[in-house]
């Protein structure tokens, strides 16, 4: 049976029997009536589901407002501190430990008087008597609850996923899964396929390759990147990394994952052999990485009745349709979006803590944020259109030989979206002009020097305004 935390006059205690009359005489110095704290002293409990990047950053945020306020509790699925998951691409390729990407060990926690239960699951909210149920049995009360369980790779229909050698790529038990099957000896000429031309699939192919492995990377779209990038710099990026000994299926789907049977002692068992795509082709390997985005963890929610859609609800104050549960990250969605970036989920902390420590409501507004990436040593950025539309003007500058990509979109005098490839330098001043919907129309194509025009026409401006 496990430990239960019971409120007795708002004070918690893990078993009334634990509250005992000290033997020992008033001359030694100890009480010999039970001991209560004054409820003036107790804290509020404040429980959060999950210990990822989102709540590494809320924790750091309630922390500077009011360190004291809340008896915080963290239950973390996994047996780590929270680390910046960013970087496992790195720690796959063998350019950096799990030590070094730990932003919070467990010796963080304790230094900041937090509970933190690693390697613990949530398995039931109950938001009637405010109690998280936890696979051990264990129960624990909670005053302000927060659901930060993030997401998983999603799923793809693809048939004969029940088979070794298949691997998805979210945190640290996936990628030393995966390490350790790419290196063993008999794992034939260490052949893998990755599914997913986004970020993520960049990064699992681009860690494997680094290490010795040859990489498929198979994207049912016509280039890499396609949300991030046009189909130029998409094909740009392509042509560097397959100098990385990587290879493109670009335009294909996963049909069906193929298998040979391979006799132990522990029985027949099904060892990946390849995959046939949708057009019939077969591609050879040991190792599939599945890296095709991601799906919300909702079920906590769902299961408690909280509103949920794409994933949970929340208003503007990080509030679900629970008055006191929160939810942050990857697992919440508002005003219809959903948060795969840093910059919103950053934001989401501040609104939340502000809330939680002060009192103040400081809505959460999801505005518009560039996307700057790092991919094979590639410096990419990009915001708002990637594409011209119907009612606007492109303009493109493109160098093949220093690398170097700019292309901007305006619609009606105005920038409406930027893709920079290789010099990412200007970035931001554009995405300025386009935040303040500044007319551009007669800088093009000029503009397209970057920043040096931009520095140059500002001069002008206040020259001509004195």
């Amino acid at each position: 049976m496990g430990n239960t935390l019971t409120c007795v006059n708002n004070i918690f205690i893990t078993d009334v029997s634990s509250i005992m009359t000290n033997p020992l005489s008033p001359a030694e110095g100890m009480l010999t009536e039970p001991y209560f704290e004054s409820v003036s002293q107790i804290k509020p409990s404040l429980v959060i589901i999950g210990n990822g990047m989102a709540t590494g950053r809320l924790l750091d945020e309630i922390i500077k407002r009011t360190p004291n306020k809340y008896q915080i509790t963290v239950i973390g699925k996994e047996h780590f501190g929270s680390y910046n998951r960013i970087m496992l691409s790195a720690v796959l390729a063998g350019d950096a430990t799990i030590d070094s990407i730990m932003q919070k060990p467990p010796a963080w926690y304790k230094e900041h008087d937090i509970n933190f239960l690693s390697g613990s699951l949530v398995t039931h909210i109950n938001k009637e008597t405010k109690v998280v149920e936890l696979a051990s049995l264990d129960h624990i009360n909670y005053d302000e609850l927060i659901i930060a369980t993030g997401s998983r790779t999603a799923t793809i229909p693809a048939k004969n996923q029940d088979i070794e050698g298949i691997f998805n790529f979210r945190d640290i038990a996936d990628t030393q899964k995966i390490q350790a099957f790419a290196n063993q000896e008999n794992v034939g000429s260490k052949q893998a396929i990755v599914i997913g031309g986004g970020l993520l699939g960049l990064e699992a192919a681009y860690g494997l390759a680094i290490s010795g492995v040859d990489v498929t990377l198979i994207h049912r779209n016509k280039w890499l990147l396609n949300r991030q990038l046009d189909k130029v710099s998409g094909n740009m990026l392509q042509s560097i990394m397959e100098q990385k000994n990587i290879t493109f299926a670009l335009g294909h789907e996963v049909a069906s994952f193929e298998h040979i049977v391979e006799c132990n002692l522990a029985g027949n068992q099904k060892i990946l052999s390849g995959v046939t795509l949708t057009s019939g082709e077969f591609i050879s390997a040991q190792m599939a990485v599945i890296a095709t985005g991601i799906t919300p963890n909702k079920e906590l929610a769902e299961t408690a009745s909280i509103d949920v859609e794409r994933a949970i609800l929340v208003n503007d104050y990080m509030q679900t349709s629970d008055a006191s549960i929160s939810a942050l990250g990857e697992c919440c969605e508002h005003n219809r979006a959903t948060f795969g970036l840093v910059d919103p989920i950053w934001s989401q902390c501040i609104t939340l803590a502000e809330r939680l420590c002060n009192n103040v409501k400081k809505p959460f507004q999801n505005a518009p944020v560039p996307t700057k990436l790092k991919v094979s040593g590639v410096q990419l950025f990009s915001a708002g259109d990637v594409e011209a539309s119907e009612g606007s003007q492109c303009f493109t500058l493109l160098d093949k030989k220093a690398l170097i990509y700019r292309k901007i979109i305006t619609k009606n005098g105005k920038i409406s979206g930027v893709v920079l490839f290789g010099d990412v330098s200007s970035g931001m001043a554009y995405f300025e002009l386009m935040q303040q919907q500044t007319a551009v129309n007669y800088m093009m194509p000029e503009l397209l020097i970057g920043d040096e025009f931009i520095t140059t026409l500002e001069n002008e401006q206040q020259v001509n305004a004195a």
